[in-house]
């Protein structure tokens, strides 16, 4: 079934996500929506669209007098709770899921890494960024924790906002390999272990 074409909406949201992934955007600045429109060339609903999608993400944040802004990122100490979480939820899922992991499961997360290893080979860091997070969100899905995501969601943004798996793809990559290969034969323990690795 070919994919349903991207609204205005989506793709501005996309864009803005990327940018602000990819550091085009550095923390603390003010975003302002008539400046934004005429860059991208739209009228400005759709980027106040994407303005409150991004802010329930956790990638923007609306203060009085200053309007929307980028968030600062965690600091170190809580950046490592944030990993300690979102492993625990990971984990977790696996664990719980892995047994029931089916045919349709396993062709998810294995298209998610296929997509993956081509943006590793493109070298884009925010694509990187972006299908790095899509390859565990499609793990969560294959065992079963759909209930999980949104809140995984908010814990993933705030790291994307400091990612740091960007100076070897080829060693991101493999590290993402090998939880597929550990999930694909449905070995709990060696998948989480491989997720703790993967998730810093």
């Amino acid at each position: 079934m070919p994919t349903a074409p991207l609204t205005i909406r989506e793709q501005i949201t996309n864009r803005l996500r990327d940018d602000l992934v990819s550091g085009e955007f550095p923390a603390g600045a003010t975003l302002r929506e008539t400046e934004l429109a005429s860059k991208l060339g739209v009228s400005r609903g759709p980027i106040r669209d994407a303005f409150i999608q991004l802010s329930h993400e956790g990638f923007l944040t609306y203060q009085a007098n200053r309007g929307v802004t980028v968030r600062d990122p965690p600091n170190p100490e809580d950046r490592g709770f944030i990993t300690m979480v979102r492993q625990q939820i990971e984990g977790y899922v696996v664990e719980k899921g892995i047994a029931e992991l089916d045919d349709v499961g396993i062709a998810l997360v294995e298209r998610a890494l296929r997509r993956l290893k081509d943006a590793c080979d493109s070298c884009e860091a925010n694509r990187i960024a972006q299908c790095d997070i899509a390859f565990h969100e499609a793990i969560l899905i294959a065992c079963g924790g759909e209930d999980f995501v949104g809140a995984w969601r908010l814990l993933c943004s705030r790291m994307l906002l400091t990612y740091t798996r960007l100076e070897n793809y080829e060693q991101s990559y493999q590290e993402h390999a090998k939880i597929f290969e550990s999930l694909q034969t449905k070995k709990a323990r060696a998948t989480i272990a491989a997720l703790k690795a993967n998730i810093k």
